[in-house]
C-alpha cells in the first residue's frame, strides 16, 4: 500500500480545510406586502431580514408610477429585530411600484435588494 495521497483527495481536503467560516447577512426572508403581489393600498411596508438589523443605517425607498412616494425612517417592529417597517406618506394610487432597501445587520454588514409590487 502506498503511503502517497491522490492528487486529486489532496486538493478537495485543501478545499475543505480551507474555506472561511461563513459571515452572516440581513436577507431579506418576506414582505409585506409581498415580493412580486397585487394588493390593495398599503399603509406601511414590512421587510422581514434573515437576522437582526440596525434600523438607524438601514432604510427604504419607494417608487411609483409618478415617482418618489414619501415613507418614514426605517424602524424595527416590536418585538422582532429582524423585520424593518416603514409607513407609507401617501394612500397609493392603482400602479406597479418598486421598493429598494439597504439593511446593516447586527453584526454591522450591509446588503440591499429591491422588489416590486402592484396595488389594484
Amino acid at each position: 500500500m502506498s503511503s502517497r495521497i491522490h492528487p486529486a483527495l489532496a486538493a478537495a481536503l485543501a478545499a475543505v480545510c480551507s474555506c472561511a467560516p461563513a459571515l452572516a447577512h440581513a436577507l431579506l426572508k418576506s414582505a409585506s406586502p409581498p415580493v412580486g403581489g397585487a394588493v390593495s393600498a398599503p399603509s406601511q411596508i414590512t421587510i422581514h431580514f434573515s437576522e437582526g438589523i440596525e434600523p438607524k443605517f438601514s432604510g427604504v425607498a419607494l417608487m411609483g408610477p409618478k415617482g418618489a412616494v414619501p415613507v418614514s425612517r426605517a424602524r424595527v417592529a416590536p418585538g422582532d429585530d429582524a423585520a424593518m417597517v416603514v409607513k407609507i406618506g401617501r394612500k397609493l394610487a392603482p400602479g406597479d411600484y418598486t421598493v429598494t432597501w439597504h439593511a446593516v445587520s447586527v453584526d454591522t454588514h450591509r446588503t440591499q435588494g429591491h422588489f416590486d409590487f402592484t396595488v389594484k
